[in-house]
């Protein structure tokens, strides 16, 4: 029974230090998340889209953190019996900060901020569907982003994500707000302790 209560704490305790590690200076990340774009449609519905990216992040302080990636919204829109897509492939550079919470308690809230930009794909580039013609062009857009995220510790190096963000890109020739809100997975990476 003394073992056993030995092994318990030695594990409660590489437990609180590993979440103690988390949000540190010079720590790295990556994630990757998925969800809906402008609200929730099933899919073959008019209006229905999905977002995936991934991205890089590495912690200033222990408060502030900014991240890199790639990212894709993807919409279609009904046409008739057919359906248009839109693709937005997207470069994000963005900046959060916490807002609420502690790493001892689990969960953390951040707000960003940042710039987004990529090509607007509309209908593959095809400016025709069913024999009529598409007002609306493919072009380079760009753009400020602003979001909320919740981290919830799942374990020392991996975080659940919970999403908000609003993208607005200018030049769209269909419409400049593009709402996300979807999930993710974040992994903190080793660090290097190479010197």
């Amino acid at each position: 029974m003394k073992k056993l209560w030995i092994t318990a704490l030695i594990s409660l305790s590489y437990c609180i230090s590993a979440k103690a590690q988390l949000h540190q200076a010079g720590q790295t990340a990556f994630e990757v998340s998925a969800g809906a774009v402008d609200g929730f449609r099933l899919p073959n519905q008019d209006n229905f889209g999905y977002f995936a990216g991934a991205a890089f992040s590495k912690y200033q302080t222990r408060y502030f953190y900014w991240k890199t990636g790639v990212h894709l919204n993807q919409k279609n829109y009904a046409y008739d019996a057919a359906t248009v897509p839109l693709q937005q492939w997207l470069g994000t550079a963005e900046a959060y900060t916490r807002v609420y919470g502690r790493v001892s308690r689990s969960l953390i809230i951040n707000a960003g901020v940042g710039v987004a930009g990529g090509y607007e794909s509309i209908n593959g580039d095809k400016r025709t569907v069913e024999g009529a013609r598409i007002a609306n062009r493919s072009k380079w857009i760009f753009g400020p982003t602003v979001a909320i995220e919740a981290e919830y510790l799942l374990t020392g190096s991996l975080v659940l994500l919970v999403r908000a963000k609003e993208h607005y890109l200018f030049r769209s020739s269909v419409t400049p707000t593009r709402f996300n809100a979807g999930i993710g997975i974040k992994i903190i990476l080793p660090a290097n302790d190479e010197e």
